[in-house]
Parts: structure tokens; sequence; C-alpha cells
């Protein structure tokens, strides 16, 4: 008894060649992006980009030894994207961007970081943000003149108890 298997192709018309190389990706609105290209082929690439791209978007990619080359993109989930070449690369461009130094690992993430959310800033020993209740300006007015006023008496109520002391020890 045999068992049948079929091979089945993705689509792709050209070998892939993983690289971990380090490129500018300038996007739809013309603004340059530092990216990590982590495979280059004939026809495409796939790219590790902390732009937020759309599927459709004209992009230009450049390498370097080989220049800039324009492109679109193809799919694209969590900054990572595929995008194919408007022109594919010749055999000689595809072997000096291949032959090309290799990225850090540490210099781009392999996932965009998250966008920063603000928060209130927090006051040391309060539980609560600082930001959540504001006072109006009568009501702070109120508070410090009160203040003031409450500190003055008792400045005075310890010096007229320390003058009738000192009175009556004098006698």
């Amino acid at each position: 008894m045999g068992i049948a298997a079929r091979l089945y192709q993705d689509g792709r018309w050209a070998e892939r060649h993983p690289v971990e190389l380090e490129a500018t990706l300038r996007d739809s609105d013309w603004a340059p992006v530092d990216v990590t290209i982590e495979d280059l082929s004939h026809g495409g690439f796939r790219v590790v980009a902390g732009a937020d791209l759309s599927v459709g978007d004209t992009i230009a990619l450049g390498i370097a030894g080989i220049g800039t080359r324009e492109a679109k993109v193809v799919w694209g989930t969590a900054g990572i994207y595929g995008c194919e070449f408007a022109t594919p690369l010749s055999d000689a461009d595809l072997r000096t961007a291949v032959s090309g130094p290799s990225a850090t690992p540490i210099a781009f993430p392999k996932t965009p970081l998250p966008s920063p959310q603000p928060t209130p800033p927090m006051v040391e020993g309060w539980d609560a943000p600082a930001s959540e209740e504001k006072y109006s300006v009568r009501t702070r007015l109120a508070i410090i003149v009160g203040s003031a006023v409450i500190a003055w008496m008792l400045v005075f109520a310890i010096g007229y108890g320390l003058w009738a002391l000192a009175g009556a020890l004098l006698r």
C-alpha cells in the first residue's frame, strides 16, 4: 500500500535568501524609517519595520550597494511586512545585497514597540493620581488664606500663653 503525496507551491517564483540587513524604507509619505530585511529574493523581501504600513502602499527601499528600489506592500502583520519589487532585482544586485554586512541583532526589535500610554503623575505617598481632582482658584485661595490665619492665631496664642506665664512667674 502506498501513500500519495502532492506538492503545492505558494505562488512565489523566486528563491528567498535569509538575511539580516539594515536598510532604509521610505513610506508613502516619503518619511525615512530604519528597517531590518529578514529575507530577500529577486521579486521581493520580508521586512521588520517600526512604521505602520498598509497593504497596497507603494514604498521605496534603500539597500547598501544597490541603491533604492520601488516596491509594493503585499501583506503585513505585527510590524512584519512582505513586499514585492516593482522591477525584480538582477542577479548581480541580489548577490551584492545578500553579501552585504549583517545587521546587529540589538539594532531593531523584531516586533514594533507599543506606543506609550500617557499616565498621570503619582504623588509620593498618595494612592490617587495627582491630576484626579483640582480645586477651583477660589477654593485654593480660601484654603491658603485660612491656613495662614490659623497659623498666625496659633503663634499669637502661644505668645500670649508665654507672656502670661512669664508675668505669673515674675510676680
